[in-house]
């Protein structure tokens, strides 16, 4: 019956003028690359894959997006080159071993400076 049907989620992170957006079911938080606080990359265990993913936090606001939003290989190019301490390889370096989270600090503007 079309009540039960569930209702499609829309699952993006798309680049802005001076930032990026994600959109997760409609809930829309926005960034700029400047006010980037802190970046930490983990995976979460899917049962038979797993799914790596992106906690992003500003000194207002924190979301999250992982490698199955729309635009998430644009954002990830875009990312390494607005922060080139981070690893270029940090989704080969957390993917293993499998089904573990492995939580990692990407970028801390706290640790960085100086």
């Amino acid at each position: 019956m079309f009540w039960n049907k569930k209702k499609k989620q829309i699952e993006k992170i798309e680049l802005t003028k001076n930032g990026f957006q994600v959109n997760y079911d409609g809930e829309i938080t926005q960034f700029q690359w400047s006010e980037i606080d802190k970046l930490t990359g983990f995976k979460v265990d899917r049962f038979t894959t797993d799914n790596i993913c992106l906690k992003i936090e500003s000194n207002k606001k924190t979301s999250y997006a992982t490698e199955e939003f729309n635009g998430w290989r644009i954002f990830m190019n875009k990312m390494l080159i607005e922060f080139p301490e981070i690893d270029k390889n940090w989704e080969g370096i957390i993917a293993k071993p499998a089904f573990e989270r492995k939580e990692t600090e990407l970028y801390n503007r706290n640790k960085n400076v100086g």
